[in-house]
């Protein structure tokens, strides 16, 4: 099983990404041969095993890894790895862009993990997505959610309480989201939560969420091709009226006038 972004813009990884996270492979080898990548690969790369044992090299690490162990690197990293006398089975993603993630959480060149039954299932569901009618933009945002998750149990201690509300609203953006939702989410009470958030961020939770919204509604008006009640519901808006307004409020152009002049 394996899929490939065919979409060739957005595999430049050394041009600005266009889009907060771009799929470019996902898949599994059952009978991983040995790579060696002295300047490092073009993508992050993301890799564990799954049957076997594996002697694995990552900006100068190395790591002789079983079953559900893995290892990250950043693109350009120099890394390798090389399977066992018993053979070696990974699973893999690559990936551009996600830097604002892995700056927040601090993420090192390279780090050797353990694999959670919540990121296997989060990479078969991904996988799932990217074999089925999907789109780059649905990929992106699948994509990105699957990152933050799997990074913010990796490095949850050096997550503040806006980047954890930050990634509850990316995950949960369409879907009718309450302050008490939020609040559960971060193991806070509301009043606690909205005096915290607004002391660090100057705004509101709920002003988070329609910035989040209206930035989606953008990237699904100017990528794909669906109608504008279609993208008001996947932006968290069920009332095409009350979209519509929002939306010329905060850009100043109806999401139509929008969707013209950013395709012209």
């Amino acid at each position: 099983m394996m899929f490939a972004e065919i979409r060739k813009d957005y595999l430049d990884a050394g041009a600005v990404c266009p889009l907060a996270f771009v799929l470019c492979t996902i898949g599994r080898s059952p009978t991983q041969g040995s790579m060696r990548r002295p300047e490092g690969f073009v993508y992050h790369h993301v890799i564990w095993v799954e049957q076997g044992e594996g002697l694995f090299v990552a900006n100068g690490q190395t790591r002789r890894l079983g079953p559900g162990e893995g290892m990250f690197c950043r693109k350009d990293v120099p890394h390798s790895y090389e399977a066992g006398e018993h053979g070696l089975a990974t699973r893999w993603v690559t990936f551009l862009g996600g830097e604002g993630v892995l700056e927040y959480y601090r993420v090192p060149e390279a780090f050797f993990f353990h694999v959670t039954p919540a990121l296997s299932a989060s990479t078969t569901e991904l996988g799932e997505l990217c074999a089925g009618n999907s789109t780059i933009i649905s990929r992106s945002a699948a994509g990105y959610t699957w990152l933050t998750e799997w990074l913010g149990t990796e490095f949850a201690p050096n997550a503040t309480l806006a980047f954890r509300v930050l990634q509850y609203l990316e995950t949960h953006f369409a879907e009718p989201v309450t302050l008490d939702e939020v609040a559960e989410a971060v193991q806070m009470n509301r009043y606690s939560l909205c005096r915290q958030f607004a002391k660090e961020q100057k705004h509101t939770v709920m002003e988070q969420l329609k910035r989040i919204r209206i930035a989606k509604a953008k990237q699904f008006l100017r990528y794909t091709t669906f109608s504008i009640e279609e993208i008001g519901k996947m932006s968290g808006y069920a009332d095409p009226s009350y979209f519509g307004k929002l939306f010329r409020m905060e850009t100043g152009r109806s999401p139509g006038e929008y969707r013209r002049e950013v395709n012209r």
